[in-house]
């Protein structure tokens, strides 16, 4: 599925197609997290001075603009996108009692669990009230229905604390209710903005959820093998936390007996103290399950480009063809 054609090979490269729409999301996404309440304008100004790549808007503007999109619907529902993912990561932070978010104090460190929730509360009804300006009722069940999943995906994930005996599709089903349905969701706005067929929504839908299956599979195997400096967190926060991600799946089938009742115990405890953090790292790469790991990431890859197949070449198809390379081989 390697073409030449198609060799972007950076992060601004692929950026640029919707420079220009991106710099206007950004203002929108900056003007619509002012509130009347101090806390709440704080802790949104802070969200997004902290940036990110903006990949999911991104995600919907390369779509809508692939698929022919009206440009101001475009500019709101990405900036939509981007603060329903601002509210799950700050949800997710008070749920794990995370410290660190992208290389800075989190916002429950910052202004406290209860504030907090409070506040990605808010910014998901603000969400909606932009969403309700457009007036188009296919987009509201869009994201309904991505809101309904991620909450059953947060739910679900609680569940499975600790479990040693999860399966590889049991997480697979996870990473999709956490993760891929909003990349899912990005491209197939894109298309509806576009007033596309449902044949062209769901390629462009399944483009996006393949994508978004491959970026949490790398992302569960950068929290063992990226740097703390990188990341922008604590590695191994998953594991401390609990969280049975694919790497350990596949280390946990391969391993020795008396390896596996020191991973449990590491699991089970939040700690390591039966074996050490550079032990783990040891068996992982013993096993091979770092190249085990992106396999299955290079599949849902492949998988995404091949929706892209019968568009018309383009700047966004160019960028959209680049991006599950970009994905499957980042460093955060």
């Amino acid at each position: 599925m390697k073409n030449p054609q198609f060799a972007i090979v950076s992060w601004q490269e692929i950026l640029e197609p919707i420079r220009a729409e991106l710099e206007l999301v950004e203002e929108r996404f900056r003007s619509e997290l002012v509130s009347s309440v101090p806390e709440v304008t704080a802790i949104g100004q802070y969200l997004q001075v902290s940036g990110g790549k903006r990949l999911r808007p991104s995600l919907l503007l390369l779509a809508a603009k692939l698929a022919g999109g009206a440009k101001p619907p475009a500019i709101s529902l990405a900036a939509v996108v981007e603060m329903i993912h601002t509210a799950t990561l700050v949800h997710d932070d008070v749920i794990d009692g995370a410290d660190l978010r992208r290389g800075s104090p989190s916002t429950n460190s910052r202004w406290g669990n209860h504030t907090s929730v409070l506040a990605g509360d808010w910014l998901y009804m603000q969400t909606f009230r932009i969403a309700l300006q457009e007036r188009n009722f296919r987009v509201l069940d869009i994201l309904i229905d991505l809101t309904q999943l991620m909450v059953e995906g947060e739910l679900i994930q609680w569940g499975m604390l600790g479990r040693l005996d999860l399966t590889v599709e049991e997480h697979l089903d996870l990473v999709y209710r956490k993760t891929a349905c909003l990349f899912e969701a990005c491209t197939r706005l894109g298309a509806v903005l576009a007033r596309q067929d449902a044949q062209t929504e769901n390629r462009l839908a399944e483009y996006g959820r393949n994508l978004g299956m491959a970026f949490q599979l790398v992302d569960d195997l950068l929290d063992f093998t990226a740097s703390e400096a990188v990341l922008g967190k604590p590695v191994g926060s998953d594991l401390r936390e609990g969280k049975v991600t694919l790497p350990l799946i596949y280390l946990l089938a391969r391993c020795t007996p008396d390896t596996y009742r020191k991973i449990a115990s590491v699991v089970q405890n939040h700690r390591f103290q039966a074996m050490s953090w550079e032990d783990l790292l040891g068996f992982l790469w013993q096993y091979n399950i770092p190249e085990a790991v992106k396999q299955r990431a290079q599949l849902y890859s492949q998988n995404a480009l091949k929706c892209l197949e019968g568009f018309p070449d383009s700047s966004s198809k160019r960028a959209l063809f680049a991006l599950p390379d970009f994905i499957i081989n980042r460093e955060h």
